[in-house]
This record gives structure tokens, C-alpha cells and sequence, in this order.
């Protein structure tokens, strides 16, 4: 069983009469102090918080005040004859784990639904139930008949994959660009490839 906790926007975990040290409160030893609860566990079963859980909270009791092990700071800039060095003992305060209590994770609102989703719409006041109208309207039977009998559409000739240097040259010379094989990349007809079927179909006069 414990609980996670936030003190001075840090997190610690708290359990029944440990002894935890925190950043430093403004807090006299003897002292009680509450701390809010953004995770607890118990027999397994885990409650989060959004962020923190609704009447869940954490007494500890201030132990005492103190300061951790002194770390040194050394600042120098090269060819400026500047060097400075200073210690540092960050403050803490110590406080003790006396009552844990559990509340419960606020409830998470409902997605709601889908427009796709909703099959009726529920009239509230006559208690009944609407069907949606579908958006598309069916054809009379007579548009219908004349789709079926009406030719389908030519299919779009394929787009021929070359450069528009190439194209101009084969429209100049009137080349069938249908026979062309292409040597750039994915096929691609350069103007290279006209040039050659232009002298193949000079030869061949």
C-alpha cells in the first residue's frame, strides 16, 4: 500500500511511517502538513488521479530541517584570467508519514458516439424512435433504365510517362509516342529516345 504524492512540483511515493525528504517547507518541526495524492495502491488495485485523486491526501509530520552534502561550482573563462569557486548545500526538509487516506478517481466523461454510428435518432417526447433519412435520394425507375442502356464512358488513354522536351520534338517530327520505349527512370521517355526513333525512321525511308 502506498500513494504517490507531489511536493514543490515534485513527485515522491509515501508509504504508512516512512520518512521522506522533500524540498524544503516553511514548516516548524511538530508540525502536521498535507500533501495532495495524484496515485495510490492498495491490495493491488491502483486509482489514478486527473491529475490528483478527489479526497485522497497524505499527513505527514515535519521531522526536522536540514542541508544535503555540499557540491562544488567552478566557473572559469579561458584567457580572461576569471576563475570562481563557490559550494552549494541544498535545503531539505524531512518529514514523516503518519496517515494515508484513499479517495476515488474522478470519472472520466463519455465519448460520444459517432454521427456514422447513430442508426435513429430517439424522439425524448413522444418516446419513439425516428429512423435517420438517408442523404441519397433513390432514381425513379425510368432514369434508372436509361443508366443501364446508356454506353459507357470511353476510358482516358493512358498518360504517357516523358519529358515535355521529348514531347515537343515527337509532335515536330509526328512520332508515335505509343511505340517509345523510355530509358530514363520508371520508363520516362527523354528526348534522347525521340532523337533515336526520328534517324531509325529516317533510315528506314
Amino acid at each position: 500500500m502506498y500513494a504517490i504524492i507531489e511536493a514543490s512540483g515534485k513527485q515522491f511515493r509515501a508509504e504508512p511511517d516512512s520518512t521522506l525528504r522533500i524540498p524544503r517547507l516553511r514548516a516548524e518541526p511538530g508540525d502536521t502538513v498535507t500533501f495532495e495524492v495524484l496515485l495510490t495502491e492498495t491490495d493491488g488495485k491502483v486509482q489514478i488521479g486527473q491529475p490528483s485523486l478527489e479526497g485522497a491526501s497524505v499527513a505527514a509530520e515535519v521531522v526536522r530541517h536540514g542541508r544535503g552534502e555540499k557540491i562544488i561550482v567552478f566557473k572559469r573563462k579561458r584567457r580572461k584570467g576569471y576563475r570562481k569557486k563557490q559550494g552549494h548545500r541544498q535545503g531539505f526538509t524531512e518529514v514523516r508519514v503518519t496517515e494515508i487516506t484513499f479517495g476515488k478517481a474522478k470519472p472520466r466523461k463519455a465519448k460520444k458516439p459517432k454521427k456514422e454510428e447513430a442508426a435513429a435518432v430517439v424522439d425524448e417526447a413522444a418516446g419513439e424512435e425516428t429512423p435517420v433519412v438517408e442523404a441519397e435520394v433513390a432514381a425513379p425507375e425510368e432514369e434508372a433504365a436509361e443508366a443501364e442502356v446508356a454506353a459507357p464512358e470511353a476510358e482516358a488513354a493512358p498518360e504517357i510517362n516523358i519529358t515535355d522536351a521529348a514531347r515537343k520534338l515527337a509532335e515536330e517530327n509526328g512520332i508515335d509516342l505509343a511505340g517509345l520505349e523510355g530509358s530514363g527512370a520508371g520508363g520516362r521517355i527523354l528526348k534522347g529516345d525521340v532523337e533515336k526513333a526520328i534517324r531509325a525512321q529516317t533510315d528506314g525511308e
